[in-house]
């Protein structure tokens, strides 16, 4: 099964079989030269979530580990108490549920 990638100059979805990883190449839609990627330089997606902050409205994210824990906005002048959400953007009240 062919691995599925994206050109480093414009984005443009490409795949090659395994026997082009490591070679250099030019993307067939912006003439770029790049080389092609192997399974192992391909980086992986995360688990953190983006989000909100519901008092200041800036963008914040976390990491899995964090999700569901209170934490400070780090902008100096919100600096409110706020819950991570989960990587679905839930946040789970104490009590929720039951």
């Amino acid at each position: 099964m062919p691995l599925r990638f994206e050109c480093p100059h414009c984005s443009a979805r490409l795949s090659a079989k395994s026997d082009l990883f490591h070679t250099v190449m030019d993307c067939p839609e912006c003439g770029g030269e790049f080389m092609v990627p192997a399974p192992e330089d391909i980086k992986k997606a995360t688990d953190e979530v983006k989000f909100v902050c519901m008092h200041c409205r800036r963008k914040l994210s976390a990491t899995p580990d964090l999700f569901g824990t209170e934490m400070t906005c780090p902008f100096r002048d919100c600096g409110e108490i706020l819950v991570i959400p989960d990587l679905h953007g839930r946040i789970i009240e104490d009590g929720e549920g039951s």
